[in-house]
């Protein structure tokens, strides 16, 4: 090939190239666009999926948990207070009455039969309804508060012994589990969240 063909060769080579080039760069630019329209889509979704789970599935549930927890915490005090009280003053040799002591279980039951329970019943429709919403991490103590509700709900219509009860082993204790996930759960998710 003489020098003469090889630079209309190359130059005719340089013309197709800068024909090709401009049209591959904007297709290579609209593909990357694209991905990164679809991964931030994604992200979007995530995000979204998040917040719904936070919303209807995780504070509904850990707000309950947290209330009845201050509230039975505020109880043991008063209890702890009272009980101590009572024994200074039976030292002392002051007569107390038993009134103060039955209008105190009095009231603790109440509050277990028209606020505790009714919101062990609310945690367990959220779970129920939202059940698509919790982590796998989360759904393995379904069964848990199941039979914690369906126990005092047995125990309270009097289709349950106090010895079946005891044998089974009704405490709330069995849900430390589920209210240590939740309180995990809460806390990566709105980790996750704050990272966005």
């Amino acid at each position: 090939m003489s020098t003469t063909t090889q630079v209309i060769f190359m130059g005719e080579l340089f013309d197709t190239i800068k024909f090709i080039i401009p049209p591959l760069a904007t297709l290579l630019a609209g593909y990357i666009g694209v991905r990164y329209g679809f991964k931030q889509i994604k992200i979007e979704k995530r995000l979204e999926f998040i917040e719904k789970q936070l919303k209807e599935f995780y504070s509904p549930i850990l707000g309950r948990r947290k209330y009845i927890r201050a509230k039975s915490e505020f109880r043991l005090k008063v209890e702890t207070i009272s009980g101590r009280q009572w024994k200074e003053n039976a030292q002392k040799g002051i007569q107390q009455s038993a009134e103060s002591v039955s209008g105190e279980i009095e009231y603790n039951n109440k509050q277990l039969e028209e606020e505790f329970l009714p919101l062990y019943r609310e945690m367990l429709t959220i779970f129920r309804d939202n059940y698509w919403l919790a982590e796998p991490e989360t759904r393995q103590f379904y069964n848990e508060l199941v039979e914690y509700v369906e126990g005092w709900n047995r125990w309270k219509a009097k289709g349950v012994t106090a010895e079946t009860m005891q044998e089974i082993g009704h405490s709330e204790e069995k849900l430390k589990p589920l209210y240590d996930e939740l309180e995990k759960r809460v806390d990566i998710l709105r980790f996750e969240l704050s990272q966005k």
